[in-house]
């Protein structure tokens, strides 16, 4: 009677084993199907991702559940991936994230009279390494190889002048709050805040090269980022003085901007700036010229003529600045944008003739107001404006950012733009014996035609043709306009952009 319930016993524990040896191999199954459809998918080319990928931190790596991991899809936003045209190193764990940089542009500028001389030269030969180290710090450094121009800088305009970016950033709310400290693009305009690799026309209008922010770039820390997804702000203290090893004097310079796009970065925007600062035997007024470096306000100069003077035009004094902006995007292939600066600055008459080793001497005091404006339209023939960043932000490097590229597309940019510049110089009575050549008023009218070919976002070959209009009654307009009161420019540029 016994054999029977122990047959029974051992028939059930054989039949239950086998059921669970049988689920065991199915869940195996399961597994490990979820592990290759896993890897297959990490695999996967990076041009299949969606191009509207949510921007996240720039050094996670693609992650691949584990063998006995839950293969349900993820509820967090997938990994940030790579634009067809970013180049870039990541550790394995992704902590480290090393973009190269270089930067060539090779320029041409023709004229019909034979000052300035026309031919080639380098605009710009710049390499270096930007990247991240922990997902919240940021560093941007390059060096500048471009051949110094004879004469010294004060030879040519400062918007002339190549200085490269170099500084570190802390970023621990993505683009919601970034602090940088270095060397870099001061934040005063739409066009000073957009890299000159990505500019509609070769050189940056004269209310942004010449009266709003001359020497382009400045020492000093900046904090910047966006509110929401529509307000994005910026400002900081800096030097006042350009890319220096040290201030002249111990005076900062305030500068803000604040930028509202309703829709979005990219789109409808509208935005201020403003500038603030106060200098003490500071640097020269910047030299200012054409596009092309025609002179046409020399704020050094000789006099005498018994016993030459060296005097210069000297930061001295205060200096306010405002600026407006208005970008409207139309659509992807057109749109318009426009902006105003009005500068208002203190400077001082000096002998610098005992300069380098020679104390500098005050001879008086001088002031300079300024109103510049332009207007530009751009239409894409081919391609469409999604192809560049959007203009005005210079954000950190991310992979997957916002506004990546989507490969070696082909673009074709036509621009046009007009733009004036006012200045007036004044100086008192009793100092008209040091002949300052840019006292009383400077007037320059110019229109711009651009034709600009992309090759992605990495190549590009311009071509800009501007015509210059002088009036006013300084010395150095007289003798501008001596030549013909209309001055036409040639330019070219082949350039290349990592």
């Amino acid at each position: 009677m016994l054999v029977r319930p122990v047959v029974l016993a051992v028939a059930v524990g054989l039949a239950l084993s086998a059921g669970e040896a049988h689920a065991g191999k199915r869940k195996n199954r399961g597994n490990a199907a979820g592990a290759a459809a896993a890897e297959k998918a990490a695999s996967a080319p990076t041009e299949s991702a969606p191009a509207t990928l949510p921007e996240a931190y720039a050094g996670a790596p693609a992650a691949v559940p584990a063998p006995d991991a839950d293969t349900s899809p993820p509820t967090a936003d997938p990994p940030p991936v790579s634009a067809p045209d970013q180049v870039f190193l990541r550790s394995a764990g992704g902590d480290v994230v090393v973009f190269p940089i270089a930067r060539l542009q090779i320029d041409a500028a023709f004229f019909p009279r034979q000052t300035p001389k026309s031919g080639a030269f380098v605009r710009r030969a710049q390499v270096g390494l930007a990247g991240w180290l922990g997902g919240v710090c940021y560093f941007d450094l390059s060096v500048d190889g471009t051949p110094a121009p004879p004469g010294g800088p004060d030879s040519v305009a400062p918007a002339a002048l190549s200085p490269a970016d170099e500084y570190l950033a802390f970023a621990p709310a993505g683009d919601q709050f970034i602090l940088q400290v270095g060397q870099f693009d001061v934040p005063f305009t739409l066009e000073n805040r957009t890299s000159d690799a990505y500019t509609p026309f070769i050189e940056r209008s004269m209310a942004a090269r010449l009266l709003g922010a001359p020497r382009n770039k400045d020492v000093g820390a900046m904090a910047h980022g966006f509110i929401g997804d529509f307000l994005y702000y910026s400002g900081g203290i800096f030097d006042g003085e350009g890319a220096r090893f040290r201030p002249l004097d111990n005076q900062p310079d305030l500068i803000g901007r604040v930028v509202y796009s309703p829709f979005g970065p990219g789109s409808l925007g509208v935005g201020a700036s403003a500038w603030y600062g106060h200098h003490v035997l500071g640097p020269m007024f910047p030299l200012q010229a054409t596009a092309g470096g025609v002179r046409f306000l020399s704020p050094h100069w000789i006099t005498g003529q018994v016993t030459p003077m060296a005097i210069e035009l000297r930061e001295q004094g205060q200096v306010t600045a405002f600026a407006g902006e208005l970008s409207v995007p139309v659509n992807r292939h057109f749109g318009a944008r426009g902006e105003v600066v009005y500068k208002h600055q203190q400077l001082i008459e000096a002998d610098v003739s005992r300069l380098p080793d020679g104390p500098i001497l005050p001879l008086g005091d001088a002031l300079v107001d300024g109103l510049s404006a332009y207007g530009e339209i751009w239409f894409w023939a081919l391609g469409d404006a999604d192809q560049l960043p959007a203009p005005g932000l210079e954000l950190p490097r991310r992979l997957g950012a916002r506004g990546a590229s989507r490969g070696f597309d082909d673009g074709l940019m036509l621009a046009l733009r007009g733009e004036v510049l006012k200045e007036d110089v004044s100086v008192p009575t009793e100092q008209q014996i040091y002949g300052d050549p840019n006292k009383a008023t400077t007037r320059v009218v110019s229109g711009t035609a651009g034709v600009n070919y992309w090759r992605g976002r990495l190549v590009r070959l311009s071509l800009n043709y501007t015509v210059n209009y002088w009036s006013g009654t300084s010395e150095t307009i007289k003798l501008q306009r001596a030549l013909g009161p209309l001055e036409h420019e040639l330019l070219l540029r082949f350039a290349l952009s990592l």
